[in-house]
């Protein structure tokens, strides 16, 4: 009787390890699931949002004019891939080269460079990722030099995000009335925090902002004050700022007000200057570029037939 009792023990704890075994199984295969769910979601947000702007159709104007896309703190090339990938599905552009800038301004590529009147794409890498605005600025101005030299190009367009954003800007501000330098003829920055994170200015409306400037100002926006007179004034510039609507006042990174206080500077110096506040979905700081909206501005920006 002993012994029945005693095996029939076994039979239950063995079951009870094997089912927990089970569970524990179970468990890891939904998160795995939920993680794969999530980014097959994405994925198929995109390209539906993609679709449905493709069904109204832009009208770009096709040139040689290089456009290059400066990605921002920590960007990789997964940071405009989407967006480009995007532009040429629906015919704005064609990518051509992908440039990776070293520390010291060595320039390696990818891709070729075909001189056509294509709308090329030029994707640019700052291999250390998470280096300061005023080297980046000087990285720019090693691609611009780099593709003047090499394939004799002497305008561009720019196109940055956050600090890619910011780094272009500076680079500007510096070397805009530099002669021996291409031309920049438009410039776009989206999600870019021009009066860096500083607080102070939550309460000012944006209609004073845009009237007075910044009622706080950072040490970056005191640079850009005094090197606004070297803004090349042949340079448009459209200014992109994501809002989510939920309190945050900005993209969830970087504040409207940020974003839209080089406004100030632009106008009260008589340059040429746009801004557009995005809102709805894909908005957050983080899918700015992923955003079909953004897409459209930036590309009729650019590229739209006059």
């Amino acid at each position: 009787m002993q012994k029945k009792v005693y095996v029939l023990f076994l039979v239950i704890l063995l079951s009870i390890i094997v089912m927990g075994c089970g569970n524990r199984e179970n468990t890891k295969s939904i998160s795995e699931n939920q993680t794969a769910n999530e980014e097959q979601s994405t994925n198929t947000s995109e390209k539906i949002s993609s679709k449905i702007d493709s069904s109204d159709p832009l009208t770009t104007n096709q040139t040689a004019v290089p456009t290059l896309f400066i990605h921002g703190y920590g960007g990789t090339a997964g940071s405009f891939n989407g967006m480009l990938s995007r532009f040429e599905e629906n015919r704005w552009g064609k990518r051509e080269l992908t440039l990776t800038v070293q520390p010291d301004g060595i320039i390696s590529e990818i891709g070729e460079w075909k001189n056509e009147s294509n709308n090329p794409m030029i994707q640019v890498l700052f291999a250390d990722n998470k280096n300061n605005e005023w080297n980046q600025a000087e990285w720019i101005k090693d691609v611009l030099t780099y593709l003047k030299t090499v394939y004799q190009i002497n305008e561009f367009n720019l196109v940055g995000h956050s600090m890619g954003g910011v780094s272009s800007f500076r680079y500007l501000v510096t070397y805009g009335n530099d002669k021996t330098l291409p031309v920049i003829t438009k410039f776009v920055a989206i999600g870019a925090p021009f009066n860096d994170f500083v607080s102070g200015n939550e309460e000012q409306s944006l209609n004073d902002l845009k009237q007075s400037g910044p009622l706080v100002t950072s040490e970056r926006y005191s640079d850009f004050t005094t090197g606004i007179k070297q803004y090349p004034r042949m340079t448009k510039m459209l200014n992109i700022v994501g809002n989510l609507q939920d309190g945050s006042e900005g993209d969830g990174t970087v504040s409207i007000r940020s974003g839209l206080s080089i406004g100030y500077l632009m106008q009260t110096t008589e340059l040429s200057y746009r801004e557009e506040i995005v809102t709805g979905s894909q908005t957050s700081h983080i899918q700015l570029h992923e955003n079909t909206q953004v897409d459209k501005l930036v590309a009729d920006f650019i590229w739209s037939t006059p």
